[in-house]
């Protein structure tokens, strides 16, 4: 759309969909430079900020979802990974609960048994 609207005038920047893709790009960065490019196009094209402020919005909006995503998708992983050790954590201590457990159980009964032995004699 930009190389029908801006290349015929502008070839340097949207003479080809190449180079519309970058100045695009540079406009989406909203890089300082990419002012260089936009000022001279809307002083020769007046309505060209119907293009360009959209696509400023759109783009920036879309960037700043990735980046929101890879913030939140590591933050899951690292709860999942908190969670799963956690959860290990807590079986490993079960279980030498139970192995506890088990000892105290079998020397109360050798205690019982060794009481049982005494009185007989």
């Amino acid at each position: 759309m930009a190389t029908k609207l801006f290349g015929a005038d502008y070839p340097e920047w949207f003479g080809s969909i190449g180079a519309s893709m970058y100045s695009l790009f540079q406009i989406m960065t909203l890089e300082s430079r990419s002012m260089g490019i936009v000022r001279p196009v809307m002083g020769q094209y007046p309505y060209a900020w119907l293009f360009f402020v959209p696509f400023i919005i759109v783009t920036s909006f879309a960037v700043l979802n990735l980046f929101i995503a890879l913030i939140v998708n590591s933050m899951q992983s690292m709860q999942m990974e908190t969670k799963e050790s956690v959860r290990a954590q807590a079986m490993a201590a079960h279980d030498e609960r139970e192995a506890l457990s088990r000892q105290i159980e079998a020397l109360t009964d050798e205690i019982r048994q060794v009481r049982e032995a005494l009185r007989l004699d």
